[in-house]
């Protein structure tokens, strides 16, 4: 599948999870930038890297309970803190550099980078607060998404191809968060 191919889908996938059918875009024209100056460099638009998502079987799963979607959400952006930390902590320490930066020899476009996933990094951990203020007003959990928490347990978050295909993945998956989000702040201010 190409990488438009698979976000036309996800979208589709995004529009059923909103009731209304027309879902808040909640990725502000700042986090498309940041994540565009990232997409080119680290060369997440290839098609290697969109075909088989990291993340499909979490958007098939964001149809159920709120809860659900709240931990199986707040489980895949721990996948995404570990990736981001494992990216920058390898940055910040000056013996052993990510093997995602290596490649980029001109100091400015690297300098560039790291500021870029900080800052997604950042909006990414906000996000992870937001949803963790929904967890104590919803449901249990599901058996059936054992399959897709192992899936997540096995993503290899040092790997430098799973760094690429969820950078590539990102805005879709903030996305997605945000809607469930939003769905649960809805749910517990009326």
């Amino acid at each position: 599948m190409s990488p438009c191919c698979g976000s036309v889908c996800l979208l589709v996938v995004l529009g059923v999870v909103v009731a209304s059918g027309n879902p808040l875009q909640y990725v502000s024209e700042n986090l498309k930038k940041d994540h565009e100056s990232i997409a080119d460099v680290l060369k997440l638009k290839e098609t290697e890297i969109g075909s088989n998502p990291l993340f499909s079987s979490v958007i098939d799963s964001i149809k159920s309970q709120r809860k659900q979607e709240v931990l199986l959400m707040n489980a895949t952006l721990d996948v995404y803190t570990r990736i981001f930390s494992s990216i920058l902590q390898h940055n910040h320490n000056q013996h052993h550099e990510s093997p995602l930066l290596h490649d980029l020899s001109d100091a400015e476009i690297k300098k560039n980078a790291v500021s870029a996933l900080e800052k997604l990094q950042q909006k990414l951990q906000e996000k992870r607060n937001d949803l963790k203020s929904c967890l104590s007003h919803l449901g249990h959990l599901s058996h059936n998404r054992e399959d897709v928490f192992n899936k997540l347990n096995k993503i290899k978050v040092d790997d430098p191809k799973d760094q690429k295909k969820a950078l590539a993945e990102f805005l879709e998956i903030y996305q997605a968060a945000s809607v469930i989000h939003s769905k649960c702040s809805h749910a517990h201010s009326s």
